[in-house]
């Protein structure tokens, strides 16, 4: 088992010094940064749109619970609603969050 690990530390640090000092490496690594880059934004977009349809889905909940349906009490409904509204502001926040890592 130490073996192994020894072999793959090695492996790892040969292919880590081809990568920082050969020239072929250079193109290499742009392309890495290039090919990150664009799936960032593609994953970017991708978030946001989960994080768009979820707030207007957390939206349209909200508004059915308050103005539809009968028998809960008004108690009930404030604590729907305020599960609701935490949900949206955490939901914003995980957003807010992963836009900047994505960044």
């Amino acid at each position: 088992m130490r073996t192994t690990k020894y072999l793959l530390y090695a492996g790892l640090g040969i292919a880590a010094v081809l990568l920082l000092t050969s020239d072929k490496a250079g193109e290499i690594r742009e392309e890495i940064e290039e090919n990150a880059r664009i799936n960032a934004k593609k994953w970017k977009q991708k978030l946001a749109n989960i994080g768009n349809d979820t707030s207007d889905k957390l939206a349209d909940l909200k508004d059915m619970l308050s103005n539809e349906i009968e028998g809960l009490s008004d108690d009930a409904r404030e604590r729907i609603e305020h599960i609701l509204n935490g949900t949206t502001k955490t939901a914003a926040e995980i957003k807010k969050n992963v836009s900047k890592q994505l960044s």
